[in-house]
């Protein structure tokens, strides 16, 4: 780690000292051909929406939803069920201009807050397996965050709400080789006692060193958040209440890379050292003890590409990617628990649970193929192999006893350690398909093969009896038919898409995690634009699937058939976009969530909802423009996430009361 850190700051520096005229492009070509799968959110879409939360962008991408938890909390699901529990996140891979935000096996269910979002030039959104491309953490999909774009016009945004929240944005540069983005966010919540305070930095430039073009980022972003917990009705004035108003989450992230690219002959070259750092501390309020949990992590890594161009009709592309991570993790209950049941009492101790640290390495080669003939029948593969080592030290006595040896009672405490341990997982997983061009229709059809190895909190944070999770990777086979067709006022694309997964990490009724699960995952998405009319153009992105337990396990409610819980087989939006003067736009969003099962035996269920959003974007002056918006305009009374937990029952994260937003947007050279 030490030699790749000194390499990355050594780039770095030549990154930002050193100067051009040059106009310099930097490829950052991930080989992913599969058009249908692939949705792009420009920046003109991300500076119009200006969003507050990750969930108010995605509402445009068909198959997927972000459900939004308190303040910047976040849910993920892509073609697949809102996923929960230590591994969720591992089925959805992160990226920054193609890299990966955490390392390998150490993601956050939430770390869509440690992207920069409203500075972001543009998100790529990769529905279905892309483990053959991304590696692991990519099972259900990836979503990539391209960073600020150096060439973009100098502006300053602010926005306030109905809640007297502020948002404010900025970005400057006075030459073509660097660009400086920040964005501020206090928001005060709905809820009581919750709210947040948010500062992101993202800093860019762009060089060249000799024969090398050099692209330097360093992001920086810190959160302070007050945090509200689930509540039993979203329906009554619950629904603006806290019941734990002693919730906190404080996280910060670092991340600095530098990307190398050269040109020689048919050949170009990437060279990519980055250096990484994340620090979360947080008040699990959704446990009995309310343990504080303190987590970080410090990567660093360096990936390699080749392109190769000398093949009349082909492409061909060669990469390695080698990574080192040290990553540390505790959780202490700094009360002793006298309010829960006897049981809860006496197994879930004061003092520390778990203290450990885990040292990664993670070594990985892929290569992509693509041959085109003349008449536009392309041929796309791309196929990867990974390693990924976990070096386990346990910090406290192994077992289930509490920190200073003494045992608890009924048997044991809650939380068990086990013992130091080196485990390492060996994965291949690979992609091939076709596209054909007929008139105005592309057809797709690809088969890929994903893949997830166990995650850190999955191996090393057991309960009860459990001494030793024997896990393997998660596996996923998909295949996937699509249609493209463009025309002069429509795009219009239609996916089909079959998957199972096979070896699902889960949960049994002793509260060990098991291997063994399997699923099955199959749906439609339609979604694209039309203009009707020069004053009126239509956007819509549909999904209609179903995600199935493909397995029984009657001791925790899991019977095969049943539809997974919080899947809804609809959901979608509708874009009504306006140009009644030449200078206003107006946009009626109207977005559906079907109804869903909370729990795996599919003996609860939340209804889902209809929700009408409305903005507008006015250009005052050439330099000058005014955005307002209202979100939830009819008001209505919705989840944004419905649970079942059987110690408490039905629960929900609330979702936005009636909001207006307004702001303003100021550019200049």
């Amino acid at each position: 780690m030490p030699f790749v850190f000194f390499l990355l700051l050594f780039f770095s520096s030549f990154s930002f000292l050193t100067e051009t005229n040059e106009e310099l492009t930097v490829s950052t070509n991930q080989n992913w051909n599969f058009k249908p799968s692939l949705e792009t959110i420009s920046s003109d879409e991300i500076s119009f929406l200006n969003v507050t939360h990750n969930k108010e962008l995605f509402n445009s991408s068909a198959g997927s939803w972000i459900s939004r938890g308190s303040g910047q909390e976040s849910l993920i699901s892509l073609r697949s069920p809102v996923l929960t529990g230590s591994g969720a996140c591992g089925s959805f891979l992160i990226l920054e201009d193609g890299l990966p935000i955490r390392p390998a096996g150490f993601c956050n269910v939430n770390n869509l807050f440690e992207v920069s979002t409203n500075l972001a030039s543009k998100v790529e959104i990769l529905k279905g397996p892309s483990s053959a491309r991304f590696g692991g953490n990519a099972l259900h999909g990836a979503i990539n965050f391209q960073s600020l774009e150096i060439s973009a016009d100098n502006y300053l945004k602010t926005e306030v709400n109905g809640d007297e929240s502020f948002k404010a944005s900025f970005q400057y540069q006075e030459t073509t080789n660097w660009s400086l983005g920040v964005a501020l966010n206090r928001d005060q919540g709905f809820r009581d006692s919750s709210g947040f305070d948010q500062q992101k930095l993202a800093f860019k430039s762009k060089n060249k060193i000799k024969n090398w073009q050099a692209t330097t980022l360093l992001n920086l972003t810190n959160l302070n958040q007050e945090t509200a917990g689930y509540i039993s009705s979203y329906k009554s004035s619950l629904r603006l209440t806290n019941v734990n108003p002693e919730a906190y989450r404080d996280a910060k992230s670092l991340r600095l890379n530098t990307l190398l690219t050269q040109i020689k002959a048919n050949f170009e070259f990437q060279l990519r050292p980055y250096l990484r750092y994340s620090k979360m501390d947080f008040i699990q309020h959704y446990l009995p003890g309310k343990p504080l949990e303190k987590n970080s992590q410090t990567s660093s890594g360096l990936n390699f590409l080749m392109d190769v161009k000398s093949f009349p009709n082909h492409k061909l592309s060669f990469g390695i990617n080698f990574e080192m991570a040290g990553i540390q993790l505790e959780e202490f209950q700094e009360n002793k628990l006298t309010t829960s049941s006897a049981f809860n009492n006496a197994v879930r101790p004061q003092g520390f649970h778990y203290d450990f640290e885990v040292d990664t390495n993670l070594f990985a080669l892929f290569l992509s193929h693509e041959f085109i003939t003349d008449d536009d029948f392309k041929i796309f593969s791309n196929v990867r192999t990974q390693r990924l080592n976990y070096d386990y030290d346990n910090l406290m006595l192994d077992g289930r006893t509490r920190a200073d040896g003494s045992a608890c009672g009924f048997g044991g405490c809650y939380y068990s350690r086990p013992a130091d341990a080196d485990i390492s997982f060996s994965d291949n997983s690979f992609r091939f398909g076709f596209s054909k061009k007929v008139m105005i229709n592309e057809f797709f059809l690809q088969f890929s093969k994903g893949f997830r190895p166990p995650q850190i909190n999955e191996l090393f944070r057991l309960q009860k009896a459990q001494t030793l999770a024997d896990l393997n990777s998660e596996k996923i086979d998909s295949l996937e038919f699509g249609i493209l067709s463009t025309g002069d006022d429509f795009l219009n694309k239609f996916v089909l898409f079959s998957s199972k997964k096979n070896n699902y990490i889960y949960k049994d009724n002793d509260a060990s995690t098991v291997a063994g699960g399997k699923s099955k995952h199959q749906g439609i998405e339609i979604s694209g634009s039309v203009d009707v009319t020069p004053m009126l153009m239509i956007k819509y992105a549909w999904s209609f699937a179903e995600h199935l337990y493909d397995y029984s396990f009657s001791s925790i409610g899991v019977y095969e058939g049943n539809l997974i819980d919080t899947a809804p087989r609809m959901q979608g939006s509708i874009f009504f976009n306006i140009f009644p003067l030449e200078k206003l736009t107006l946009q009626i969003e109207e977005e559906y969530l079907g109804k869903y099962f909370t729990d795996p035996a599919n003996q609860y269920s939340y209804p889902g909802h209809y929700l009408t959003n409305f903005r507008g974007f006015y250009n005052l002056t050439p330099n000058l423009d005014i955005n307002f918006s209202i979100l939830n305009l009819f008001n209505k009374r919705y989840a944004e996430r419905a649970d079942y937990s059987s110690f408490s029952g039905q629960r929900y994260f609330p979702g936005l009361p009636i909001q207006w937003r307004f702001g303003f947007s100021y550019s200049f050279k």
